[in-house]
C-alpha cells in the first residue's frame, strides 16, 4: 500500500497542547516554544475546542503595540472553527483537505472525540515517502523567489513583507555578508520573549542552512531533519539565493506524485472492479439460471439465500425460505445420527455429499444428490455453508425399476431366478450359521402345456399369475415364492421346525392350485407336482437343495401328478439314468439303433386289415427295447423329435411304398406327428419332399396329430393343416377326447378322421361312463362325416360294442401287437383276415 493511502491515525500526534481562551497570546506563545509545537488549540472548559491559534495567526498581530500584544486574549486573534477530519482518512486526502482549507493543522475525532492533532509537518516527516521524494530534484520545483530584507530593518517590516508575500521565512543580508533567515517560528518565539523591538540583523538565525538546486528534494528533507529546521535556502548556480524551501513545498511535491500513484492505483481499481462485477454478473447468471437447487445459510444454518431452482424443487418460495433452516425440507426418512454425522463432517472438513430423501411443500418425498461446502470468515470461523443439490428422484426411481426387473418375473412380479438363488444361498448360509432347518418346495404345473398349446399363451399368461396370486396367499412369512421359468416355481421356507410343517404347507400349496379355474373364458382343471429337499439332510448347498427338489418333483409326476415327494437318494439314480438316455438318444440315429414298427389297423366287422400304424422303437445296444414311453418325451424335451420324425416319415413311406407296389397293402400309413414338427420343422415342405422322393401317392399318407396340436389356433397350426391338406394328406387328430376340443372349431379344421383314445375304449365294456363318451365321440365324427378309428382293442367285447355303435376301424392286442417291418411284411403275405378273439 502506498504510504499516502495510510490512515492519519498512523502518523498524528495524540497529545494536543490546548489552552483556555482568555490565554494572554504572549503566554500561548510560550507554551508552543515549550512544547516545540507550531500551533495551540483554543478549547473550553468542556474541552470543546472553540479555535486554534497556529504561527500563521502570528503574523496577523500589530508588532507596533507589542506591549498590548501580552494582554490581548487568544481568542481575540486565534482562527476558528478548528477544523476536523475523522479517524481512518488516509494521509493523501488529509493532504487534499489541508491544500483546500489553507490549512497547517488540524485535529482528528472519532465519534465526537479527538484524538489528537495532525500537521503538515507530521506529513512531510512521515517514513515511506523516500520513493517519491530521491526522484525530484530542487531545480524542478515551481517555488516563490525568495525575499531578502536587510540586517537594519525591524522585525514589523519583516511580518508584512511575509503577510504580503504569503511566505513563512525571508532572507536577511547581514552585515557580513552572508544570508540569515526569519521565520515564523522566529515571530513566536520572539512575541513569547517580548523582544519584538530589534532589528532583522540581532534575531535572525544566522547564518542560512543552504544547498544547491541540483540536490534531491530526499536530500532537502534529511538536512531539514537532521538540523531540526522546517526552512532551507536553496542556491542557483551562481550562489544567489533561489528561494525558500519549506514543508508546504514538500508537501505539495509529495502530493503531486501521489496523485499520479493513485491515479494509476484507481486505474487498477476499476479494471478490478469492472472484472469483478462480471464476474459477479455471470455468478448472479449461473445461481439464477442453474438446473441445481442452491441454498446460502449463515454458520448457524438459517437460510440467507435460494435460487429458482430451490424454489421448482422443493416448492418453497424465497420468502418461505429465507431465516428458516433448511430443516423444513426434513422428511424423517433420515435417522438423527444421519444429520449428526452431516455436521461433524462439515465442522471437520468443511465438506458433506451424499443423498437424502426431503419432502417437497406439497408433502411428497423427494430423493436429491447434495453437497455442502463450508465458507470461512476472516476469524477462520466457517461464516457460510453452500448446499447444491439436484432432484434425482426419476433416476432413482429408474434404477428401482430396473433392479426390480433384473431381479424379479415380469409377467407375475415373483423374485426369478436370479434373485431366488441369492436368497436361497443366504438362506443356506444363516441356517448353518444358526443350526436351523431349511425346506425347498418345486413345483410344476401339471398339463400345463396342454392349456397353453390349447387355449394360447395369452391364456397361459393368465394361468401362470393366477397361480403366483394363490401361492403368495399360502406362503408363510419369512419364505419366497419364485417364479423360475415356465411353469416352474419355488418356495423357500426357512428356519422350519418339522418334516410334518413342510408336508403340511405343500399339501396347502397343492390343495390352493389344484381344482377347476376359468381362464380365458374357459374352465381348465389345475393341478401341480411338488418335490421336496431339506436342508441339511438333502444338501448342504443351494445349488445341491434346487437339484434334489427338482428330482423330487420329477418323481411326483412320475407317481401320477397332484401330489408331492420328498427327495430320497435313490431318485438320483432316476436322474442320472434320464441323463444316460438322452445322451444315447443322440447317437441312436446315426448308429442305426432305431427301428420302424407296424400295428395294423383293420376293420372291425372282418378283421380285414385296412391299414397301418407305424411306430418307433429303439433297440439299444445294452438296454434292449426301450419303451417309447421312456425316450420320446426326451427326444420332445432334447429337439431331437424334428429329427427323430423325419427319419420315422421317410422310412414309413419307402416301406409302405415297396409293400404298394407288391400288392401287399393297399391301404394308408399313419404317422405321428409332434407339435414341434408342425410349428418349426417345415412339415409341408418335409412331407411334399418325401413324398416325390419315395414315389408314394399324398392319399397313402395319413399325419396323426394330437388332439392338444390341434386346437393351438394362435401358433399358425391350422395355416399348417391347410396346406397339408391341399398336399393330398389325410390328416387325423389322435387321442380324441383327452383334450379340450371346441366343436365349433373342430369343424374348421381340415381334417378328416378322429381315433377315440385307449383310455375310453379300455372300460367301455365295463363303464359307463367310458361307454357314453365313446359313443359320443362316434356321433361326433358321423355328424361331421370324419373317419373313425379306435385304440386299444383287446376285448372282443369292446369290438362288438364299437361295431354296434357304428365305428368301423380298430387296432390293438386284440388283432396284432405292433411288429418290426419284416413281421409285418409276412402278415400282409399271408393276406389273411386276422382274428377277431
Amino acid at each position: 500500500m502506498s504510504p499516502l493511502l495510510q490512515p492519519v491515525d498512523h502518523i498524528l500526534l495524540p497529545e494536543i497542547l490546548s489552552c483556555p481562551p482568555w490565554t494572554p497570546v504572549h503566554e500561548a506563545a510560550s507554551k508552543m516554544m515549550a512544547s516545540h509545537c507550531g500551533s495551540i488549540v483554543v478549547m473550553d472548559e468542556k474541552g470543546k475546542a472553540l479555535g486554534i491559534w497556529t504561527e500563521t495567526d502570528a503574523l496577523n498581530l500589530d508588532f507596533s503595540a507589542a506591549a498590548a500584544a501580552e494582554e490581548i486574549p487568544v481568542e481575540r486573534v486565534m482562527s476558528s472553527p478548528v477544523r476536523t477530519i475523522q479517524s481512518g482518512t488516509s494521509i493523501h486526502d488529509a493532504t487534499g483537505f489541508f491544500r483546500r482549507h489553507g490549512i497547517r493543522h488540524a485535529l482528528v475525532e472519532r465519534d465526537g472525540v479527538y484524538l489528537g492533532l495532525l500537521s503538515l509537518t507530521d506529513i512531510v516527516l512521515n517514513q515511506g515517502m523516500e520513493a517519491f521524494l530521491g526522484l525530484k530534484r530542487l531545480e524542478e520545483l515551481d517555488c516563490p523567489p525568495a525575499n531578502v530584507l536587510s540586517a537594519e530593518l525591524g522585525l514589523q517590516d519583516a511580518v508584512r513583507v511575509m503577510r504580503q508575500s504569503v511566505v513563512d521565512a525571508v532572507g536577511v543580508c547581514c552585515a557580513d555578508g552572508e544570508l540569515g533567515i526569519l521565520t515564523r517560528h522566529d515571530v513566536v518565539r520572539l512575541l513569547a520573549l517580548g523582544d519584538v523591538d530589534q532589528a532583522l540583523g540581532a534575531v535572525c538565525s544566522h547564518p542560512m542552512l543552504a544547498v544547491a538546486d541540483s540536490v534531491s528534494l530526499l536530500h532537502a528533507r534529511r538536512l531539514m531533519m537532521q538540523h531540526k529546521i522546517r526552512h532551507l535556502g536553496v542556491l542557483a548556480t551562481d550562489g544567489a539565493l533561489k528561494f525558500i524551501l519549506d514543508f508546504c513545498d514538500i508537501l505539495h511535491n509529495i502530493e503531486h506524485e501521489c496523485l499520479l500513484e493513485l491515479q494509476g492505483a484507481l486505474n487498477e481499481r476499476d479494471q478490478a472492479l469492472l472484472l469483478s462485477r462480471r464476474s459477479l454478473l455471470l455468478s448472479d447468471k449461473v445461481f439464477e439460471s442453474t438446473l441445481e437447487g442452491i441454498a446460502i445459510t449463515d454458520g448457524a444454518g438459517i437460510i440467507q439465500s435460494v435460487n429458482p431452482a430451490f424454489v421448482r424443487i422443493t416448492g418453497y418460495s424465497a420468502e418461505e425460505s429465507i431465516g428458516k433452516t433448511p430443516a423444513i425440507l426434513k422428511s424423517g426418512k433420515q435417522p438423527p445420527e444421519f444429520y449428526d454425522h452431516l455436521w461433524h463432517s462439515l465442522q471437520r472438513d468443511g465438506f458433506w455429499q451424499g443423498e437424502v430423501v426431503n419432502r417437497r411443500k406439497n408433502g411428497l418425498l423427494y430423493t436429491e444428490h447434495l453437497s455442502i461446502t463450508g465458507i470461512r470468515g476472516d476469524g477462520g470461523e466457517y461464516a457460510h455453508y453452500v448446499a447444491v443439490f439436484s432432484d434425482i428422484t426419476q433416476r432413482k426411481q429408474a434404477e428401482e425399476r430396473l433392479h426390480f426387473l433384473a431381479n424379479h418375473d415380469a409377467l407375475t412380479g415373483l423374485p426369478n431366478r436370479t434373485l431366488f438363488l441369492e436368497r436361497l444361498e443366504t438362506s443356506v448360509e444363516q441356517a448353518r450359521e444358526f443350526g436351523q432347518r431349511l425346506a425347498l418346495l418345486f413345483i410344476d404345473l401339471d398339463r400345463f402345456k396342454l392349456v397353453n398349446d390349447t387355449l394360447g399363451h395369452h391364456a397361459g399368461d393368465e394361468l401362470l399369475v393366477w397361480i403366483a396370486e394363490e401361492m403368495k396367499k399360502v406362503a408363510p412369512p419369512l419364505s419366497m415364492v419364485a417364479r423360475l421359468s415356465g411353469d416352474e416355481f419355488t418356495l423357500l421356507m426357512p428356519a422350519v421346525d418339522s418334516v410334518q410343517q413342510v408336508a403340511s404347507r405343500a399339501q396347502c400349496v397343492l390343495d390352493a392350485i389344484a381344482g377347476e379355474t376359468v381362464v380365458a373364458g374357459q374352465e381348465v382343471f389345475v393341478s401341480a407336482s411338488i418335490g421336496v429337499s431339506l436342508y441339511p439332510e438333502d444338501g448342504v448347498t443351494g445349488e445341491a437343495l434346487l437339484v434334489n427338489a427338482d428330482t423330487a418333483m420329477y418323481r411326483a409326476k412320475e407317481r401320477g401328478k397332484s401330489n408331492f415327494q420328498f427327495y430320497t437318494s435313490d431318485m438320483n439314480a432316476s436322474a442320472l439314468e434320464r441323463l444316460r438316455l438322452e445322451y444315447s438318444l443322440h447317437k441312436a440315429l446315426s448308429q442305426g439303433e432305431l427301428e420302424v414298427w407296424y400295428q395294423p389297423k383293420v376293420e372291425l366287422a372282418s378283421g380285414c386289415i385296412n391299414g397301418a400304424e407305424a411306430l418307433i422303437r429303439w433297440r439299444h445296444p445294452e438296454l434292449g427295447l426301450v419303451s417309447p414311453a421312456r425316450f420320446i418325451p426326451i427326444a420332445e424335451d432334447s429337439s431331437l423329435i424334428v429329427s427323430i420324425g423325419e427319419w420315422v416319415l421317410k422310412t414309413a413311406c419307402r416301406e409302405v411304398c415297396r409293400w404298394r407296389e407288391r400288392g401287399l397293402f393297399a391301404g394308408r400309413v399313419a404317422v405321428n406327428v409332434s407339435g414341434r414338427q408342425l410349428k418349426y420343422a417345415g412339415m409341408v415342405e418335409v412331407a411334399e419332399r418325401t413324398l416325390e422322393e419315395c414315389g408314394l401317392p399324398s392319399d397313402a399318407l395319413e399325419l396323426e396329430i394330437t388332439e392338444s396340436v390341434a386346437m393351438d389356433e394362435d401358433s399358425g397350426m391350422v395355416e399348417v393343416l391347410h396346406r397339408l391338406h391341399e398336399l393330398g394328406v389325410y390328416l387325423s387328430i389322435g387321442d380324441f377326447g383327452t383334450g379340450y376340443s371346441s366343436l365349433s372349431y373342430l369343424k374348421r379344421l381340415p381334417v378328416h378322421g378322429l381315433k377315440i383314445d385307449q383310455s375310453f375304449v379300455a372300460d367301455l365294456h365295463q363303464n359307463r361312463d367310458d361307454a357314453a363318451i365313446t359313443q359320443a365321440i362316434i356321433s361326433i365324427a358321423r355328424s361331421l362325416g370324419l373317419g373313425l378309428v379306435a385304440e386299444g382293442v383287446e376285448l372282443d367285447e369292446q369290438r362288438r360294442y364299437l361295431v354296434e355303435q357304428g365305428c368301423g376301424t380298430g387296432q390293438g392286442y386284440l388283432f396284432s401287437r405292433p411288429l418290426p417291418a419284416a413281421e409285418f411284411e409276412e402278415l400282409l403275405l399271408r393276406n389273411e383276415p386276422l382274428p377277431l378273439r
